[in-house]
């Protein structure tokens, strides 16, 4: 987790596409529809992708600030030693918590749809496992392996999409916007937080070669966020209806099982399977990366195995023991994370760069 590696700008937009879509696909177009309805595609588009685009820019200038440094470095440069570790401390707890939504989103798809009698523990740990040796390995590994995933993760979603417009109806996506824009607003604010997670930018940014590509190759990859969230939800609900889509838990699964082209395409849930568990194997090592990252930062340890071994003991068994089900994750998911989200990705990064911004005008102004 040394400062000495470097990645391109490239790796890390390809690394922030499929970051943010793992999440995004499984959840977004069961709350769109329940929110928004029949425009449910409408409201993963320009909220979302303008509240990314500010929440880059906010994470974007304060990395200009302190290009040498992370997140939880330059905390302790702007508000102080004490309150910025106190900050850094709160952050590896958040992405912590964060991580282990990911990890049991992760166990309970498996569980409903393809591995029913397999215990959770073992998903879990088998992916913590794996995660965690990743974030050991290091960034340059994490962009790597993600260059190659990519090609899976896209081929797979693609596959998807175009075989599914074979049931697609127009129809279903009419009328548009029927209840007004509120719906819509509403619809927006999961899939927005979801956008924000762009904000773990501020964790790479000296590790970056380049680093003023970040915001212009962070911004082509918000779009295409939102055209991947877009096709994702519309051509759901194209199939299905609003109403349908809103009621079940794992709609992109239910899109895939219904695919069959005589006898020659059936099963194609299989890439579906694929693309997913690559793309959540991608975010749960990189969360284990910053989280591990946090902790050498704030704390000074030494030991990165020992870090991460033990944080990986900690997840499994909060993922495992203290969560009901799948709807109470769904809940958390859509209802809880959103404003939690939104406070740490965008809010709190504002402050300090409000801070950051006064702090240096004051030493830059005559006395």
């Amino acid at each position: 987790m040394e400062q000495k590696e470097k990645v391109s700008g490239t790796q890390v937009a390809v690394l922030l596409f499929i970051f943010i879509t793992a999440t995004l696909t499984l959840y977004v177009p069961s709350y769109s529809a329940r929110e928004a309805k029949e425009s449910a595609w409408l409201a993963v588009s320009v909220i979302p992708l303008v509240y990314g685009y500010l929440t880059l820019r906010v994470v974007y200038k304060l990395g200009c600030y302190f290009p040498e440094l992370t997140f939880y470095q330059y905390c302790e440069v702007i508000l102080g030693k004490f309150l910025g570790k106190g900050l850094g401390v709160i952050y590896i707890v958040a992405m912590m918590a964060t991580n282990i939504l990911i990890l049991r989103e992760f166990s309970d798809f498996l569980s409903l749809t393809t591995l029913p009698l397999t215990p959770q523990i073992f998903l879990l740990t088998t992916i913590v496992a794996l995660a965690s040796y990743g974030a050991y390995k290091g960034l340059e590994v994490i962009v790597r392996a993600v260059q190659f995933v990519f090609i899976i993760y896209s081929i797979s979603s693609l596959t998807i999409i175009l075989y599914a417009l074979t049931n697609f109806k127009v129809a279903r996506l009419l009328p548009i916007l029927e209840e007004g824009v509120l719906p819509i607003i509403r619809g927006s604010i999961a899939p927005a937080s979801w956008y924000g997670q762009i904000f773990v930018v501020a964790f790479i940014f000296p590790f970056v070669n380049k680093p003023k590509e970040l915001k212009r190759k962070g911004t082509v990859t918000l779009v295409a966020i939102t055209v991947f969230a877009i096709l994702d939800v519309a051509i759901t609900v194209g199939v299905f209806g609003a109403n349908f889509t809103s009621s079940i838990t794992f709609p992109i699964w239910y899109l895939a099982n219904s695919i069959a082209l005589g006898q020659l395409v059936q099963r194609i849930e299989s890439f579906l399977l694929v693309f997913w568990i690559c793309g959540i194997f991608i975010k749960a090592t990189f969360f284990s990366f910053i989280v591990g990252l946090g902790i050498t930062q704030v704390f000074g340890f030494k030991n990165t195995k020992a870090v991460l071994s033990t944080t990986a003991v900690i997840e499994v068994v909060i993922a495992n023991n203290f969560f009901s089900g799948a709807s109470l994750v769904q809940f958390i998911v859509c209802y809880i994370w959103p404003t939690v989200g939104i406070v740490f990705c965008f809010f709190i990064p504002l402050l300090l760069l409000a801070i950051a911004k006064l702090r240096m005008k004051h030493r830059s102004s005559p006395n």
